[in-house]
């Protein structure tokens, strides 16, 4: 009877563990368009600096985000 106590509390530990993984690969799935387009706002808001640098503009930048 012990031994059958001890391997379901194992069993339980390590489907407990399987579970925890799919639980952040699901959280990183969905997620995952989310991250892709801050990366690419960022990417964007970048390239916008950089041209507004090389038209003259030297002030902080504002986004256009940021005065709606």
């Amino acid at each position: 009877m012990e031994i059958e106590v001890n391997e379901l509390a194992e069993q339980i530990k390590e489907a407990e563990l399987h579970l925890s993984e799919l639980r952040k690969e699901y959280r990183e799935r969905k997620t995952a368009g989310l991250r892709a387009a801050i990366s690419a706002r960022n990417e964007a808001d970048k390239v916008l600096r950089e041209e507004l640098q090389a038209l003259g503009y030297r002030s902080p930048f504002i986004s256009w985000r940021d005065t709606a």
